[in-house]
């Protein structure tokens, strides 16, 4: 037996604690304003529903230490609901059956199941919550079970009428449970909208932050740095060193030579880039790139590299350079992420509808976690031992300013995928 209002169905949309307490409450709620009204207009004279009702207390009390304990999985939740039914089962029976008010409890069922369970948990209790209320009022009905008399005589109820309004009942209860169900589900789709889009939100504000930090540091850090390695170098070469002097002189060189590059890294994910566009063959862009990777000394040939759906006759417009850019990013990534057996596919399609097309880099390498997913591409999020953290938020940048998306699945252990997004025309 569970209730639950409307604000507490728009909060509800991930199985937590709050929303079981909703729902622990409501049903108490009811069971004592069915118990008062009981006893006010009946006395003593139904005594079953007194028993019903200490049973739904006792439960209610059990579920709240559970609840309290953390104990609320899904096989929890799914008992509760369906304890609730053999209740209102109960109550319906031995208040009137096919005559009782309490047949309403059935659908509040569903709502509660809808909110605590899932979508599709409101369909399953709607359908058994109907084949329980009409089991119990068919054998009334069939004087197999006799309805417990509500006076000094009882009325016989029409068997027309009792199968009539059973027909009616079950079918509210059953599109009320089907409209649950459609009403959490798109709720629950909202939710996920608007979370993706605090966290973008939060996501956007981290980065115009960090911009506008790395644009006002970035050159007063860079004239003293290249002073620093120009007076190292002349130092190394001007004065006589032991072995272990120049590997610390090499050292400094090296670290200095690191630095540069995150300030060059930092000027380029912050600085307004101009768009030189040009209509080109996104496929010739991939031979290109892909050319320039497998030609780089550090390249592990056994690594396969292989273009799926090849599109040379689809043409859009874009920065080449940056779109280059973009790519070598990625497919780096990729070959750091396989092993020396590694698979790389690199997939083409046409998007029709929104006029654009869409590449899938495809890696059967290492995955990602969900933490790193979280700050992928936030500046200096690298998981790489020597990584800076910077390529992949400059990815991201890019593929904006041309007017795309770009979006990543990965799992450990099961590769990962980027799918990026491109417009056929970048709309001024």
């Amino acid at each position: 037996m569970t209730f639950c209002s409307s604000s507490s169905i728009i909060g509800a949309m991930q199985v937590d604690r709050n929303s079981i307490y909703s729902v622990i409450f409501f049903r108490f709620a009811i069971a004592t304003v069915i118990f008062i009204v009981n006893t006010t207009l009946f006395g003593l004279g139904r005594i079953p529903v007194y028993f019903i009702i200490t049973a739904i207390y006792g439960l209610t009390i059990m579920y709240s230490l559970l609840t309290l304990a953390n104990i609320f999985n899904r096989k929890f939740l799914y008992v509760q609901i369906f304890l609730d039914l053999i209740m209102e089962t109960l109550l319906v029976h031995y208040t009137g059956g096919v005559n009782s008010v309490l047949s309403i409890l059935f659908p509040l069922s569903s709502i509660a199941a809808s909110i605590i369970i899932s979508p599709a948990a409101a369909i399953i209790i709607a359908l058994s919550g109907s084949i329980m209320y009409a089991g119990i009022v068919t054998l009334e009905s069939l004087n197999i079970f006799s309805v417990p008399a509500l006076g000094v005589n009882a009325l016989v109820t029409p068997s027309d009428y009792v199968f009539s309004l059973l027909y009616f009942r079950v079918t509210v209860f059953i599109v009320i449970g089907f409209l649950s169900s459609y009403i959490a589900d798109q709720l629950r789709k909202q939710n996920k909208v608007v979370l993706s889009l605090q966290e973008k939100l939060r996501r956007e504000d981290r980065l115009s932050a960090i911009g506008k930090l790395a644009a006002s540091t970035a050159h007063e850090i860079r004239n003293p740095l290249a002073s620093i390695s120009g007076c190292v170098e002349a130092l190394k070469d001007t004065i006589y060193l032991e072995a272990k002097d120049k590997k610390l002189f090499d050292l400094i060189l090296k670290e200095t030579a690191r630095l540069n590059d995150i300030i060059n890294g930092l000027l380029e994910y912050v600085k307004p880039r101009k768009l030189k566009l040009e209509k080109i063959s996104v496929d010739e862009l991939i031979d290109e790139v892909v050319f320039l990777l497998k030609s780089s000394k550090k390249f592990n040939q056994n690594i396969i590299i292989k273009k799926e759906n090849s599109l040379p006759e689809v043409m859009i417009s874009c920065d080449p350079q940056q779109i280059k850019q973009v790519l070598f990013n990625l497919l780096i990534n990729a070959v750091e992420a396989v092993d020396s057996q590694g698979k790389i596919i690199i997939k083409q399609n046409v998007k029709k509808d929104i006029k654009g097309i869409e590449l899938d880099i495809i890696d059967n390498g290492i995955g990602m976690s969900k933490e790193q997913l979280g700050t992928l591409f936030e500046p200096f999020s690298s998981g790489k031992d020597q990584g800076v953290g910077l390529g992949l938020p400059i990815v991201s940048t890019i593929i904006k300013e041309h007017g795309g998306t770009i979006n990543i699945q990965s799992a450990l252990g099961k590769g990962t995928t980027f799918s990026i997004f491109l417009p056929e025309k970048i709309k001024e």
